[in-house]
């Protein structure tokens, strides 16, 4: 009976030492937070979703939270400073403005947490004019992507001499930017009648569309920055009946979108490739965490889906549902 409660009295010791270390253990855990523009968009939660697959692979724990828009700014410096207080391993962001950030960035930096840009570019010419180390950035080259949407629009549309509309996104985010003058300059010598801003969001695509078809009635071809621009435009056109008549090319391939490709609401999407982002995000924060280096930009790939590639890059998607 005594040595039964010498045994007891060893095993009530050792179990609250076992519990701090495993709530020790807990706390050293590899974190990472990721922050995309908005979890309100299909693209992003593609992101996400692929990002967690890879974070499980290596038993990394990732934190997730986002914005309720794609203009969530002042949202997005909330969570990172949230993030920092978590004392997150690395911080992975897909900035809804590529240039508000300097602040939350200095705090992560002096915090000793690194941080990987994605998607979105940060601009890097004020970063280096704020005194901060570079930002590593993965996503896709917009331009490229855009260049070759305006050359599919071009030879497939015989564009030249007719009106065309474009729709860009969040002005002073610089894939808006790259996206515009990216379709321009592969659809060269094109007749841009009308250009505005409709914020990536699908209503603000659909009532900007209806203002410009009012003042030019005669367009036959628009160019939106994203997908929710271009699925708004689309049912503009729709309520104007003139389906066949006016061709909306979309950016990011999202799956409604997709859907819209293959019965014809769109003639196209530029695809970029959110998963790979996110799956290469995660591994970049990794080697950073471990003291590697890496490189400062990687570029993720671009191609333009039709009703000919749509199915094939459809089941490429189910993997990250």
């Amino acid at each position: 009976m005594k040595k039964m409660m010498i045994l007891v009295g060893i095993l009530l010791l050792i179990a609250p030492l076992a519990l701090f270390a495993q709530g020790q253990k807990e706390e050293e855990a590899v974190t990472i937070g990721f922050i995309p523009m908005t979890m309100n968009n299909e693209y992003f939660i593609t992101m996400v979703n692929a990002a967690e697959k890879e974070a499980a692979q290596s038993g990394t724990k990732l934190i997730v939270q986002a914005g309720d828009s794609h203009s969530s700014a002042d949202a997005q410096l909330t969570i990172i400073e949230n993030m920092i207080q978590r004392q997150v391993s690395a911080i992975c962001i897909v900035p809804s403005s590529s240039s508000s950030l300097m602040v939350a960035l200095r705090k992560a930096e002096e915090a000793g947490i690194p941080v990987i840009n994605i998607d979105t570019m940060i601009d890097p010419d004020m970063v280096a004019s704020s005194g901060l180390n570079p930002v590593p950035f993965i996503g896709t080259d917009n331009y490229d992507g855009a260049v070759k949407g305006g050359k599919y629009a071009l030879e497939t549309y015989d564009l030249a001499g007719k009106e065309v509309a474009v729709l860009t996104g969040i002005s002073g985010q610089q894939n808006a930017a790259d996206r515009r003058n990216g379709f321009v300059d592969g659809a060269k010598g094109i007749d841009i009648v009308a250009e505005q801003t409709a914020n990536w969001e699908v209503e603000q695509g659909y009532s900007v569309f209806q203002n410009i078809l009012q003042a030019n009635p005669n367009i036959s071809f628009v160019a939106c920055g994203n997908d929710n621009m271009a699925l708004g435009a689309a049912r503009a056109v729709k309520e104007e009946s003139k389906e066949g008549q006016i061709h909306v090319l979309g950016f990011d391939a999202i799956s409604s979108a997709l859907d819209a490709v293959e019965e014809g609401t769109l003639c196209g999407t530029v695809a970029q490739f959110p998963a790979e982002m996110g799956i290469l995000g995660v591994q970049a924060a990794l080697d950073l965490i471990d003291g590697k280096s890496i490189d400062l930009v990687t570029y993720t790939k671009t191609e333009v889906i039709t009703k000919d590639n749509v199915a094939e890059f459809k089941d490429y998607l189910k993997q990250f549902e």
